[in-house]
C-alpha cells in the first residue's frame, strides 16, 4: 500500500511541476505581449510593423 501511495504522489508531483513550468511561461509571453502592445501605443508605427512581418 505503500508504495502505490508513493507512486501516485510522484505522478501527481510530476503533473504539478508540468502544470507550474506551463503556467510560468504563458505568464511570460502574456508580459511580453503586453510590453509589445505598450510600446505600439507609445511608439511610433515602424515598431508595430517591424513586429506583424515576423
Amino acid at each position: 500500500m505503500m508504495e502505490f501511495m508513493g507512486i501516485l504522489g510522484f505522478i501527481f508531483g510530476l503533473s504539478g511541476l508540468s502544470y507550474a513550468i506551463t503556467a510560468k511561461n504563458e505568464i511570460a509571453k502574456l508580459k511580453q505581449e503586453l510590453e509589445d502592445f505598450k510600446m505600439s501605443l507609445e511608439g511610433p508605427t515602424e515598431a508595430s510593423e517591424n513586429k506583424s512581418s515576423e
